[in-house]
C-alpha cells in the first residue's frame, strides 16, 4: 500500500490530525476519534508501515499503546492541511 491508498482508507487524515494536534494519543482515544476499532487498527497498521507514525507501548497498569507522528508522518499532515485550504 503507497500513501495514496493510505489516505483513501476510512479514518486516515482523522488520526493524523489528531496526532499533530496533540502530540501523542492513546490507541483508544483514537477509536474514539475514528469511530470503529476495526478500521481505525487497519489504518494504524498501514500508517507504520510506510512509517508515518511510532507506537510505543506504556508501562502504566494495561500498558496502554500510545501513538505520534514521525517526521514523515507531519509532513503528510502539512500537505493535508495545506489540501484542505483548498476547499
Amino acid at each position: 500500500m503507497d500513501v495514496f491508498e493510505l489516505m483513501g482508507l476510512r479514518g486516515t487524515r482523522k488520526i493524523l490530525l489528531e496526532l499533530k494536534e496533540k502530540g501523542s494519543v492513546k490507541y483508544s482515544d483514537l477509536v474514539k476519534v475514528v469511530g470503529f476499532s476495526t478500521t481505525t487498527t487497519r489504518a494504524l497498521k498501514h500508517m507504520e508501515k510506510l512509517g508515518l507514525i511510532e507506537k510505543r507501548v506504556l508501562t502504566e497498569p494495561y500498558r496502554p499503546v500510545v501513538y505520534y507522528l514521525t517526521e514523515k508522518g507531519k509532513k503528510l499532515t502539512e500537505i493535508i492541511e495545506q489540501l484542505q485550504e483548498l476547499q
